[in-house]
């Protein structure tokens, strides 16, 4: 590891970058971090983050915004059994603690992805970590240190040896705090940058009760189908809707689910969590950490004690994100997927504890984008990361867009 470089900020703050981390032996240990300035760590031996699950766990609670999937109990089963082959790494961003001057603060964690283009632009560029199974790029940023995290990051862009011209943060918050955070940033340091798709999916937020929620979003004969369904299903045996218990058998679930979803169109098309070993031991073990911290929400729809649709997802601060469902293909006419949505609605109106609830889908999601009336933005921004050619290949960003555009219009 080479020696520290010293950097100033826009507001003079002194930046400490340990330059380049990424050749780091396995065996390697943290270095000094500054106690009196931010230090800016990029770390590619991941067992070296098991040394910090305190910090980083205590900055996910103070995050300026929530990303569950950036929280030690899920990026690091998903950096062990996603990224293989992947070209990743975490920078981690300490500030100076004046409660305890011995002991820096963790006040950024950015999980990057090296690639060798940007779409088709034959340039190198790094982005926000984004593995199949995750739907929201948002870097946790200490909400108390935000604006000196921020630039933290970017001088470690402009300096690092990285090899990279271009930084996209994809899929972030096009909304809230962290927007306006990254906003002000670009704005006030005249960051040349590119805003890319910008898209919206479902999210979820309570009405004053469930009935007028659910007035709100289904017409009075699809209300009257949705009851005539579970009608049915009770005439041949009993119809349950359970909820994981803290004290359950949470193994159990995991493995119902997991059975659940490759018996559908799933297995067929081998995209269920059964089809690959490493998808599988990603969501048991971070499902299992989860449940072992209070933050899985599980909610099935039994029938005669069968699950018959099945939702997981994770808590996080004051709101919760969906991250898989699935139903029992030989119970389609009876939409067992749809009734267990509508359950989940009326249970979240009854939890004072999740004012939000994101999908954590594909923006043309019907089911959600019908019975879930509100809307998350999200977008994609890509920047320089110092360098004049990474400006000059942000500069060439809207033409290439135009030209995709043109292109696609004369196919038409």
């Amino acid at each position: 590891m080479k020696s520290a470089l010293a950097i100033a900020t826009r507001n003079d703050t002194a930046v400490t970058l340990p330059v380049p981390i990424a050749n780091m032996k396995p065996d390697a240990t943290w270095p000094a971090l500054a106690t009196d300035k931010c230090s800016v760590v990029s770390v590619t031996d991941f067992a070296l983050l098991d040394g910090i699950t305190e910090k980083w766990q205590e900055l996910a609670a103070q995050a300026v915004e929530p990303n569950p999937f950036y929280e030690p109990w899920m990026l690091r089963p998903a950096l062990t059994h996603l990224g293989v082959g992947v070209d990743l790494r975490v920078v981690l961003i300490f500030v100076p603690n004046r409660a305890r001057p011995s002991q820096p603060l963790l006040s950024g964690v950015f999980p990057l992805e090296r690639r060798p283009r940007h779409n088709r632009l034959p340039c190198r560029t790094l982005s926000l970590w984004r593995h199949k199974f995750c739907q929201l790029a948002t870097p946790l940023i200490r909400a108390s240190h935000a604006e000196e995290t921020m630039a933290a990051f970017f001088a470690w862009l402009a300096a690092a040896d990285h090899g990279c011209a271009l930084m996209e943060f994809n899929c972030v918050s096009g909304e809230g705090a962290f927007h306006h955070l990254f906003v002000d940033y670009l704005d006030h340091n005249a960051v040349l940058h590119h805003s890319g798709a910008c898209f919206a999916r479902a999210i979820f937020r309570p009405a004053s009760d469930a009935e007028t929620y659910l007035r709100s979003v289904l017409s009075t004969k699809h209300r009257k189908a949705h009851q005539r369904h579970e009608q049915h299903l009770e005439a041949s045996g009993a119809v349950e809707y359970v909820a994981l218990a803290a004290d359950g058998d949470v193994h159990g679930w995991l493995e119902e689910f997991i059975a659940l979803e490759a018996s559908g169109w799933k297995g067929r098309e081998r995209s269920a969590l059964a089809s690959s070993a490493a998808d599988r031991q990603f969501f048991v073990s971070a499902a299992t950490e989860a449940f072992r911290r209070g933050r899985l929400q599980m909610l099935a729809l039994r029938h005669n004690g069968r699950m018959i649709a099945a939702r997981c997802g994770f808590a996080a601060g004051s709101g919760a994100y969906t991250f898989k469902i699935a139903y029992d293909e030989s119970y389609a006419r009876w939409s067992p997927g749809m009734l267990l949505e509508i359950e989940n609605i009326r249970r979240l109106h009854g939890d004072s504890q999740i004012s939000w609830m994101d999908s954590f889908t594909a923006r043309d999601n019907a089911m959600f984008n019908r019975l879930w009336r509100d809307r998350l933005l999200l977008r994609d921004v890509t920047v320089g990361t110092g360098s004049r050619r990474g400006d000059f290949m942000v500069s060439l960003l809207p033409l290439l867009r135009w030209l995709k555009r043109r292109a696609k219009g004369a196919a038409r």
